[in-house]
């Protein structure tokens, strides 16, 4: 019974969500401008690993528009590296590097 106690294990096992909370979570997420994550088909994710593998071999630079709740952020630049274990993508330009998660790509062009 103690290790139950112990570092939140009691809140741990016993967390749920109403549908009326949900519900309410999203309508004001919705008020608030939030947007929902879009839903990629396998064609658009095949062209955006394509064109991230030919920046990566050829030191091209392309353009990935990245995610947010808000409004997408887009980063330009040329692929280092693609990192497949931690499902991110590594990039670079001449004032930053960034690392990107796959899910987070909306769209990707050459630039």
């Amino acid at each position: 019974m103690g290790k139950k106690l112990e570092g939140n294990g009691l809140f741990e096992s016993s967390r749920m969500m109403l549908p009326e909370h949900k519900e309410q979570f999203v309508r004001k997420q919705e008020e608030l401008g939030h947007r929902r994550r879009p839903v990629l088909d396998d064609q658009a994710l095949e062209q955006f690993a394509l064109l991230l593998l030919e920046s990566m071999e050829r030191q091209g630079e392309v353009a990935v528009s990245v995610f947010d709740p808000l409004r997408d952020d887009v980063v330009e630049g040329r692929v280092v590296k693609i990192d497949f274990s931690l499902q991110r993508v590594k990039m670079t330009n001449d004032t930053e590097t960034v690392s990107i998660r796959f899910a987070d790509i909306v769209n990707v062009v050459r630039v």
